[in-house]
């Protein structure tokens, strides 16, 4: 069998459909960190800490199987947030929501008018224990992402958003650096491209400077940012992409360098897939929705591979049913291979993939746990860590219903290996 079942979670009421991965526990091995939410709201409910094959050994909040289901970028990390070789779990507290916005419905996603403050929550990573708090402004709940923005040498301060409309840059201590208003889009992407040493934040449709200033700024028109990454030429020119209704390619001073009018490119990512260049961009784009409402079927998504200056390497088409499918890369065959792209949510009877720079399927998958303990069909997505240990990444399914992680069975030959000696020097 080309591909290894590590393990198997059934989460029974803990299970979530967002996933962080990192070590907690100390041990030097990667560990899973469940994150559920209220549904409407978005309130991180419950955090639930297990290793690898679902030892639980933290939770906090009160765990609820409808929970489980993502419906936004919640505002939740790993790090060593303070530098002594252990990892942190902050996430972000809402503030009192006083008065809504009728019109969010089912979804709230700002209010017209807030009560208190944000707050950011460092836990132990170790006991889940509250270690610490900090104001944030009321807004500030969606996703955040860690930057360098004062030039310690370190991602030590952070970028937090709200749904859609705001940014903020703040301090480790929480002082609010910043504020920009834009069109935000899902996460920024991160990077120190004028070599200062602080980071630069881009949103998709505007670079902004570690100290909040607008570097270049594009007019979104009527959509928002689904993706966004920034990657460096060999030759150290920067690429910013991102897409929206199409895929977009910006130099480092926001000029448009291609543009291909896509339907709805979710994914962007870049990557050595291919041994004849150095670097070439992945897409996925999610296809047609067919009718007004929310998640009614679509035209099949379409897999993309590009080389850097736009021309189209080729496309895969993916099957029916596919309007959600996305893609991240992976390091599926090893540090001295090509990437490969993890692709999922293909279609409700179809498996995730692994396809390489050719455009050909290495791998499927099949996720254990489709249904809860009710019958019920569940969503579930897919990431990529290397928890095994061996180099390679290892595929991780999670959702509402369960979590299981599959890895390369392969052979890994490595020269100090299998050509073992008593005087290494290979």
């Amino acid at each position: 069998m080309p591909t290894h079942l590590v393990s198997t979670i059934a989460v029974k009421d803990f299970g979530s459909e967002t996933l962080r991965v990192g070590d907690l526990n100390g041990d030097g091995a990667p560990d899973l960190l469940f994150v559920q939410s209220t549904y409407g709201p978005r309130e991180i409910t419950c955090l639930t800490a297990t290793t690898i094959h679902g030892d639980l050994f933290w939770q906090t909040g009160t765990p609820a199987p409808d929970n489980g289901r993502l419906y936004s970028d919640l505002p939740v990390q790993v790090y060593d947030w303070d530098g002594d070789g252990r990892n942190e779990v902050l996430y972000v507290r809402q503030a009192h929501y006083a008065e809504v916005y009728p019109e969010d419905g089912w979804a709230r996603q700002r209010a017209r008018r807030y009560e208190g403050h944000a707050t950011m929550v460092v836990l132990e990573g170790l006991t889940g224990q509250e270690r610490s708090t900090f104001p944030l402004p009321a807004p500030a709940d969606d996703s955040f992402l860690f930057a360098d923005l004062t030039g310690r040498g370190r991602r030590e301060d952070f970028v937090v958003k709200d749904r859609y409309w705001n940014m903020w840059g703040v301090s480790r201590d929480g002082d609010v650096f910043w504020h920009w208003e834009g069109s935000t889009g899902h996460f920024p992407a991160i990077a120190d491209l004028d070599d200062d040493g602080r980071d630069e934040v881009f949103v998709g449709f505007a670079l902004i400077d570690h100290d909040g200033t607008v570097l270049f700024s594009h007019d979104p028109g009527d959509g928002h940012q689904d993706a966004a990454y920034i990657t460096r030429l060999p030759d150290g020119a920067w690429r910013l992409l991102f897409g929206n209704h199409g895929i977009h390619c910006l130099a480092a001073d926001g000029t448009e360098l291609w543009h291909h009018p896509l339907t709805e490119a979710q994914h962007v990512v870049a990557g050595h897939f291919r041994s004849d260049s150095s670097t070439q961009f992945m897409v996925i784009d999610r296809g047609q929705r067919h009718g007004p409402e929310r998640g009614q079927e679509r035209d099949p998504a379409t897999l993309y591979l590009y080389d850097v200056d736009g021309r189209e390497i080729w496309q895969r088409s993916q099957p029916a049913g596919s309007w959600a499918a996305a893609l991240v890369n992976i390091n599926w065959l090893g540090l001295d291979s090509p990437q490969a792209a993890l692709v999922y949510n293909r279609g409700p009877l179809e498996h995730a993939a692994v396809y390489d720079g050719a455009g050909d399927i290495v791998d499927t998958f099949q996720m254990q746990y489709t249904s809860d303990l009710h019958g019920v069909d569940r969503q579930y997505y897919c990431t990529r860590a290397d928890v095994w240990g061996d180099s390679r990444d290892e595929v991780i399914f999670f959702g509402s219903a369960g979590a299981c992680i599959y890895a390369n069975a392969r052979p890994w030959a490595l020269p100090t290996l299998y050509n073992n000696t008593l005087y290494p020097g290979m």
